[in-house]
């Protein structure tokens, strides 16, 4: 015969068994220890129980015993046991006594944990249906499995119709190799994050998107991935805006750099092409050097503005055949800083007007307008400072003819670390042996 006293006992579900009186006549190890009854007396025990299970089963087991059912189970919140409220549930059976009245066995299972679990995924599922943002969870093998409401509106689909179509089908013409590789990759147990790329709507129009791809593991292996998509069309639309804003601005600062420089070609003859040429030179050298875009663009427009101070210099002393006075000499030393006092107020995205007052600067104190040394040194006005050497040299000159390039060359290796950037002397004589700067006919040649 099967012991089922001892089963009862031992039975890891808070049990009892209430007399058709509903006088507690049995209760198991585990409804003692749940109620607080261990250590006591029988009597006392079952006392401590009632006063527990009294006041929250009483109602139930009435209208239990009242019906015709054989058994019934429902879920219900108890507040006494702890200080949180937890959950059971509660099921209620008919029990043959010896004298043919009906008891009742009630039978407890905690379901608190669960209870809230699913309350968490409620909330998650409301959260992640009221988000702005098209989430979906594939099969790795590209097959849907969830959609939100938001996934709906973006792809022009029911929730319910997306469960179960292929990601393919959102997938434009020619991006579905793409697609694979990133469904291998996350499947690979990679994230692929804010990937911008397009997707296709239920009508065909294709739009752009930018998506977060993870696995969804489970025991160690990727069971299915989540995608995280927004609809970028409005940022992509004022992406365009603002690169073709840009650009007009560009043409506008490039035009007008160009009108400043042949303002001042115009104005002197003999140092006519000289900016172009420096302009061109310190792009070269900055580039050999590896200096990034913004210096590049830095030296090109400081090279193309950099004699601008010049405009206030008399043509006499610009164009005198014989060496200058020491009073023309301080005169012309003025241009540097007359040409940063034309172009401080031009809101130039790089230092424009700061490289061209510094660009008579040298390594060794020795230059003008503010004797600046070293480091001190913008690196964009080094580059300069060669570039207009070496340009200035292999040109004629009112008071003189050209001296070539090979005269340039030897007289920026004896400077080179003194009064000019070792570097840059360097990036200079690499492009010379490149032939990338060579002399044709006399005439100062660049090649890009």
């Amino acid at each position: 015969m099967i012991p089922f006293r001892r089963v009862f006992r031992h039975l890891p579900q808070p049990a009892l068994v209430l007399a058709p009186s509903h006088k507690l006549a049995a209760a198991n190890e585990a409804a003692l220890a749940l109620f607080g009854g261990a250590g006591a007396s029988q009597d006392e025990q079952f006392d401590r129980v009632s006063a527990t299970l009294g006041p929250w089963l009483r109602a139930d087991v009435d209208s239990f015993c009242e019906s015709c059912d054989e058994a019934r189970t429902y879920e219900k919140e108890h507040q006494g046991f702890c200080q949180c409220p937890h959950y059971y549930r509660v099921r209620l059976a008919r029990l043959e006594s010896a004298d043919a009245r009906r008891g009742v066995i009630v039978i407890l299972t905690d379901i608190t944990e669960r209870r809230r679990a699913l309350e968490e995924i409620a909330r998650l599922a409301v959260i992640v249906d009221s988000s702005d943002d098209a989430i979906l969870s594939i099969c790795p093998d590209g097959r849907i499995l969830s959609a939100n409401r938001a996934a709906g509106r973006n792809y022009g689909y029911a929730p319910e119709a997306l469960r179960g179509m292929s990601i393919f089908v959102l997938v434009p013409d020619g991006l579905e190799g793409e697609m694979r590789y990133v469904l291998e990759e996350v499947v690979a147990g990679k994230s692929v994050s804010r990937y911008e790329t397009l997707r296709r709507r239920s009508c065909g129009t294709v739009f752009p998107v930018s998506v977060t791809y993870s696995p969804i593991l489970r025991d160690g292996v990727v069971r299915a991935i989540s995608a995280i998509s927004r609809d970028i069309t409005p940022r992509k639309r004022v992406e365009s805006e603002l690169r073709r804003s840009n650009h007009s601005l560009n043409r506008m600062l490039e035009e007008t750099v160009k009108s400043l420089s042949a303002l001042l070609e115009k104005r002197d003859l003999y140092t006519s092409g000289h900016q172009h040429k420096v302009s061109r030179l310190s792009c070269l050298l900055a580039e050999r050097m590896g200096m990034d875009a913004a210096q590049v663009d830095t030296v090109r427009i400081a090279g193309l503005l950099h004699d601008m101070g010049k405009v206030c210099v008399p043509m006499a002393i610009l164009s005198k055949p014989a060496r200058l006075s020491p009073g023309e000499l301080a005169l012309m030393r003025q241009h540097p800083e007359t040409g940063y006092d034309i172009l401080r107020n031009i809101p130039f995205p790089w230092p424009v007007g700061a490289t061209v007052l510094a660009h008579h600067e040298r390594m060794d104190g020795g230059g003008y307008p503010r004797g600046l040394a070293g480091e001190d040194i913008l690196p964009e006005a080094r580059v300069l400072a060669v570039a207009d050497v070496l340009e200035a040299m292999s040109s004629h000159r009112p008071y003189r003819p050209a001296l070539g390039l090979a005269c340039a060359m030897e007289e920026i290796g004896n400077q080179a670390g003194a009064a000019l950037d070792r570097e840059v002397c360097r990036a200079a004589r690499a492009l010379v042996d490149e032939r990338r700067i060579s002399e044709i006919r006399g005439e100062l040649t660049l090649c890009p």
